[in-house]
């Protein structure tokens, strides 16, 4: 099984996006998967135009020559997809928004209906269809400001989003390394990160009970609040 992980963080390794990714990945690695991790901050993926230039003069050819003609390869051949991304404004980064954008010669121009909604279909269909993973934190307190994330990959997955993990309180995430307190609290969270690795692999989708830890808040969100605020 292919793992395709992109990582959309501007902060790359450094961030603490790639903490919560790498753990995770930990898990699909001991399942067996084959991973290969893309930071998209070390890529050039220019704007795209809406010329609509893939899907009318050069059908699935964009008319830019950059790092996305390779990284659309990748996206082809995986199994899954972990689209890993801080919370932005209430969404993804500007750059995984590009690499999003840019990812339109891989879909066929005409609309298609589907139950009750309506989508372009994928130019090469797969037998399995790709998976995909949503991986993201934020500063806020507790998970409601995901909400509208979690709604555009929903959309954008066409019912293909086999799991999210949404860390709220993600400021801290960074000290928890050099903080005992917070490397004991956040034990269990860091656990069901590797075994949600493991279960996405192996049976395609998070248990129920690890999902629910995953959920949780760590910290009491006042108290998270009230060191947030103090800086």
């Amino acid at each position: 099984m292919k793992i395709l992980a992109l990582n959309g963080s501007p902060r790359g390794e450094k961030g603490n996006t790639e903490v919560i990714l790498k753990q995770f990945l930990k898990g699909c690695k001991k399942a067996g998967a084959e991973i290969e991790t893309v930071y998209l901050k070390d890529k050039n993926i220019k704007h795209c135009s809406g010329c609509f230039s893939c899907w009318t003069k050069t059908p699935g050819i964009c008319i830019y020559k950059d790092d996305m003609e390779g990284l659309l390869v990748k996206v082809s051949e995986a199994d899954i997809i972990v689209y890993a991304t801080p919370l932005y404004y209430f969404t993804v980064t500007g750059i995984m928004k590009d690499f999003m954008d840019r990812m339109l010669p891989l879909n066929n121009s005409e609309i298609v209906k589907i139950g009750e909604n309506y989508s372009h279909p994928k130019r090469v269909k797969r037998e399995i269809p790709t998976k995909s993973i949503l991986i993201s934190n934020c500063g806020f307190p507790n998970s409601t400001n995901f909400s509208g994330l979690v709604e555009t990959f929903k959309v954008m997955t066409k019912g293909n989003l086999a799991g999210s993990i949404l860390c709220a309180q993600g400021g801290v995430l960074k000290a928890i390394n050099t903080n005992d307190m917070l490397k004991n609290l956040y034990m269990p969270f860091f656990s069901a990160l590797e075994n949600a690795g493991e279960e996405i692999v192996q049976q395609g989708y998070i248990k129920t009970e690890t999902q629910i830890i995953l959920d949780k808040n760590v910290l009491d969100p006042e108290t998270y609040v009230k060191a947030a605020n103090r800086g």
